[in-house]
């Protein structure tokens, strides 16, 4: 895994076992999950999508995670549905930004 560049964890690149170290190292923190229409072009567009910020619960065994404000807003999914951890933009993950989880 490539720790200078601005995504951190790539599902076509980076074997599921990174993952799972790396949303290990998240538990408890504050995340951003976000579902793109496009994963293409990300989050930097006004096309389809939706994000909820919060802190990231889970268990790494079960491979089954959620972030959750309220009955009305939370996001549930599996590791197997990530397909990229990053840090919005050109940010390095040394600057400590919060994290984007992509999911399909």
């Amino acid at each position: 895994m490539n720790l200078d560049k601005s995504y951190i964890f790539l599902a076509e690149q980076d074997k599921p076992e990174s993952l799972q170290a790396l949303l290990a190292n998240f538990l408890g923190k504050t995340v951003c999950v976000a579902w793109v229409k496009n994963p293409a072009t990300m989050r930097n567009n006004f096309e389809p999508q939706i994000s909820v910020q919060g802190e990231l619960e889970g268990n790494i065994q079960t491979g089954r995670f959620r972030v959750l404000l309220n009955d009305d807003t939370y996001s549930y999914f599996y590791d197997d549905s990530v397909q990229i951890v990053a840090y919005d933009g050109d940010q390095k993950v040394t600057d400590k930004k919060r994290p984007v989880i992509v999911i399909s």
